[in-house]
């Protein structure tokens, strides 16, 4: 997510892209239920009107699902998260393998698949979470996004007119991300709603900025950046929140100094750092993903 964090959770856009590390599903005769993740379980249970009568006949696949793109080894040498989506990822893939199998192709499909992957999702979520994340991995292209109630609507990014050089950093630290949410949220519950409280700027900035992504030189586009990142603090501030962790603080300042930026990506509180800008990341001594519009 480059922008639109918590503002997407309440009428906000984000402003996503794909990241190129990969969940493999492949397809097996019988599965242990009892490996498997409640996301994988609650995708292949789920009924889809397109691929009943294929699967009357052959039956819901198998699968052997291969998750390692999606965790790294910290000092101890224990896997860790990096999260990166791995449970929309494989909401999306399942619902995709299905309806492939009863011969609709993803491309002509993503809509549908991520409406199902949605659905599945936020079964397993408990409602948590805007479904941001389920549009990228089912468009597989970089999209704005916006949920008003139970309606997603998502926008492909086509023909960028800026590119900029966009990159992930890992904080070293798995983020509490339902923690974070449930706190926002406790905390939106006692604010007063109207023109000028914390969310209605963060919300707004978040639409703005939606709109400038690729489609503006760089200065106007970190111009809103800013503006962003400076609503949602406040929003934190307010809530009590704590989703900057010091590495980020480090980042900013070292990205700032060589004319890019540096921000919390999702929920923040660990997980990715999003680095934006001509930077020089061979600098860095940690892990950096690439990422391209």
């Amino acid at each position: 997510m480059l922008s639109g964090e918590y503002a997407v959770l309440h009428g906000g856009t984000a402003v996503l892209v794909p990241v190129p590390r990969y969940l493999t599903i492949t397809e097996a005769q019988s599965t242990d239920p009892d490996q498997q993740s409640p996301v994988i379980r609650a995708a292949l249970d789920f009924p889809l009107k397109e691929t009943e009568e294929f699967e009357r006949e052959h039956c819901l696949p198998g699968v052997l699902i291969n998750h390692s793109e999606f965790f790294s080894k910290d000092a101890s040498g224990n896997l860790v998260k990096l999260g990166l989506g791995s449970s929309a990822a494989e909401a999306v893939g399942i619902i995709a393998l299905r309806l492939e199998r009863a011969g609709l192709g993803w491309s002509e499909n993503r809509e549908t698949i991520a409406t199902y992957a949605d659905k599945v999702h936020r079964r397993v979520q408990g409602g948590i979470g805007s479904g941001a994340d389920i549009a990228v991995c089912a468009y597989r292209e970089p999209v704005s996004f916006k949920r008003d109630l139970d309606t997603c609507t998502t926008t492909s990014i086509h023909k960028p007119k800026y590119n900029i050089p966009l990159h992930l950093a890992w904080t070293g630290q798995p983020a509490d991300t339902r923690r974070l949410v449930r706190d926002f949220d406790t905390w939106l519950s006692h604010v007063e709603s109207g023109a000028d409280d914390p969310l209605s700027n963060l919300v707004e900035s978040s639409r703005e900025i939606a709109d400038v992504w690729f489609q503006s030189p760089v200065d106007i586009l970190f111009a809103h950046l800013d503006r962003f990142c400076s609503a949602l603090q406040e929003c934190m501030n307010a809530a009590n929140i704590t989703h900057r962790l010091p590495i980020h603080d480090k980042l900013e300042t070292w990205a700032k100094k060589h004319g890019g930026r540096a921000k919390p990506t999702g929920a923040g509180g660990g997980d990715m750092i999003l680095l934006a800008g001509d930077l020089p990341i061979d600098e860095l001594d940690m892990m950096v993903i690439p990422v391209h519009a």
